[in-house]
């Protein structure tokens, strides 16, 4: 069943709508839940809502392996770059901000750390009080740059967010702050950690997929001695796109929930 409203992100001056997906027994029992955090939460559920037409299949998973938790959606903002900006904790260098936007003098990112400040102070207390949640047991997942921005959430506030999927995420527009982040955070409190990457993540562009491979590698280096469990996994001929993450789901939920 699901639930929708409507919430301010004050930090940005703009609202979000949000979709969270209670199990079937939530008005039979008074069980609490572990909640899962989705961005780019319109692929999340349903192909015909999804970027690509393809979701994640994540209300598919719950129900074939009945898991109990709440989920909830949260679609990124779709006009212009506002993407880009939302999900970047960091201004992005002026010649990879070209790259993306062909436009001269354009930068781009920098509104993530506002971003993931709603997350923590808004959103998560707002479920908190109106969902029978377990408040200590919540996870965050995220691809591409909605993988930037859910790593970066789980590093900087890891006693909030102690489950993270990262899948296919773009590292490299911000390896210098992630390295600096990393190597201050504390990150004991991160129970599980889960990040991949395909083979073909340019999207045709053999340099982009190399930047991601060893960016990807770098990040393992850098939190492998800080995280007690990590899973990384390189998927030989993946591309970049919803249909490759959907049939990753099973690989994380099983690390977050177990069988």
């Amino acid at each position: 069943m699901f639930k929708k409203f409507q919430l301010r992100i004050k930090e940005l001056n703009r609202n979000r709508k949000i979709t969270v997906y209670l199990p079937d027994n939530y008005y039979k029992t008074k069980k609490r839940y572990p909640v899962l955090y989705i961005q780019d939460g319109q692929n999340a559920f349903f192909d015909r809502l999804s970027y690509c037409g393809v979701s994640w299949g994540f209300l598919d998973y719950v129900k074939e392996n009945k898991l109990d938790i709440i989920m909830v959606a949260v679609p990124c903002n779709f006009e212009g770059f506002k993407r880009m900006d939302e999900y970047g904790p960091w201004k992005i260098s002026e010649e990879l901000s070209f790259q993306e936007t062909g436009e001269e003098g354009k930068i781009i990112g920098g509104e993530g750390e506002a971003y993931t400040r709603w997350l923590v102070k808004t959103l998560k207390p707002f479920v908190d009080r109106h969902f029978r949640t377990i408040r200590s047991d919540s996870a965050i997942v995220g691809s591409s740059m909605g993988g930037v921005i859910a790593a970066y959430a789980s590093f900087k506030y890891p006693h909030v967010f102690k489950k993270c999927a990262a899948l296919s995420t773009a590292f490299w527009f911000y390896m210098d702050e992630f390295k600096d982040l990393i190597e201050s955070a504390d990150l004991k409190a991160i129970e599980r950690f889960y990040f991949d990457l395909g083979e073909f993540e340019g999207c045709g562009n053999e340099e982009i997929d190399q930047w991601y491979i060893e960016t990807n590698d770098q990040i393992y280096e850098w939190i492998q001695d800080k995280i007690e469990n990590i899973e990384y996994h390189y998927f030989e001929g993946a591309n970049h796109n919803e249909s490759e993450w959907r049939k990753r789901v099973p690989l994380f939920m099983k690390f977050f929930y177990g069988e």
